[in-house]
């Protein structure tokens, strides 16, 4: 279960540090649209379509590293209420539902990821480049993929809790908003 446990701390950080250039890349670029637009009346023409191309990626990214963490959304009372085994094996269903849920989702962006190339849409133009929508929108099938391999990470981790009771104690903190 170690190892789990360090595949996922590894998993995180790449994420964390992916996001966080995304990030720094955003706010950069954000800067830079107000400062042309408000000294020199025009900014880059495709900034504000990079910019919410990029929101994409960040959320996908933002919502890895919530699963991970354990502060997605979800409607949890029932479980804080459960201890022992009785709660592994509740979280075992939960994070397997879940997971399967994201392998659905993963076939059905990989179905629209495949039309998007296949169309060669555009994204945006810088100059006579055309930027192609795709590498964009690649995000999709792979932010369901993170998805699913942190809610597998964390059933197997379930079911090691549910054999063993070796459970961690519910959480009685509720995360910052």
């Amino acid at each position: 279960m170690k190892t789990i446990a360090a595949i996922e701390r590894l998993l995180m950080s790449g994420e964390r540090a992916f996001l966080i250039a995304l990030v720094v890349v955003m706010v950069a670029l954000s800067f830079l649209q107000v400062v042309l637009r408000s000294f020199f009346s025009a900014g880059l023409l495709w900034g504000d379509t990079f910019l919410r191309s990029l929101v994409l990626w960040v959320g996908f990214l933002g919502a890895a590293l919530a699963a991970a963490e354990d502060r997605q959304f979800s409607m949890d009372a029932l479980l804080r209420l459960l201890n022992g085994r009785t709660r592994a094996v509740v979280e075992l269903v939960v994070h397997s539902f879940t997971a399967a849920v994201c392998w659905f989702l993963i076939l059905a962006s990989w179905s629209f990821f495949l039309g998007e190339f296949e169309s060669g849409g555009t994204l945006f133009s810088i100059g006579a480049h055309e930027v192609p929508a795709w590498p964009f929108e690649t995000i999709l099938p792979l932010g369901f993929a993170l998805l699913l391999l942190h809610y597998v990470l964390k059933a197997v981790l379930a079911v090691h809790a549910a054999v063993t009771g070796a459970v961690k104690p519910p959480s009685t903190e509720y995360p910052a908003p």
